[in-house]
């Protein structure tokens, strides 16, 4: 990375923080080659808003070079955040699931009777005594 754009290689660590996907590997090393060649920087007030508040942030206020990498990087936290509500709502789903499993309602408990036999519980037991019978 560049000493020389600050702001960019910022940028350029969140995204990378982010990176979940193939194409978001491609997208920061295109930002990584553009870093290289390009002279212009970010303004550090702007990469700070971008990065504390990415919601409120206007991507048309940054530069040409990077307007797309900014645009990519908000779609990113976007992403993030509903991958965050979803698992969410899926501990949260599996918590009520176990808690229902543990206070069996009234309906649900089982009676102190044995349940009849199967058929094969049945079979076994009667070639069971058959062997038996056999053997005496």
């Amino acid at each position: 990375m560049s000493r020389s754009n600050p702001g960019v290689a910022r940028l350029l660590s969140a995204m990378k923080k982010l990176t979940r996907e193939v194409n978001d590997q491609e997208i920061c090393r295109r930002l990584e080659i553009l870093i290289n060649s390009e002279k212009e920087d970010l303004p550090p007030s702007s990469v700070k808003s971008l990065l504390e508040e990415p919601g409120d942030f206007d991507p048309s206020t940054v530069s040409e070079p990077y307007t797309q990498y900014v645009k990519h990087y908000l779609y990113m936290v976007k992403r993030e955040e509903r991958n965050r509500e979803k698992q969410r709502q899926e501990t949260e789903s599996r918590k009520q699931a176990r808690a229902t499993k543990k206070r069996p309602s009234a309906s649900t408990k089982k009676s102190s009777k044995k349940s009849p036999p199967s058929a094969s519980a049945k079979k076994k037991a009667a070639s069971g005594r058959a062997k038996r019978a056999g053997t005496s």
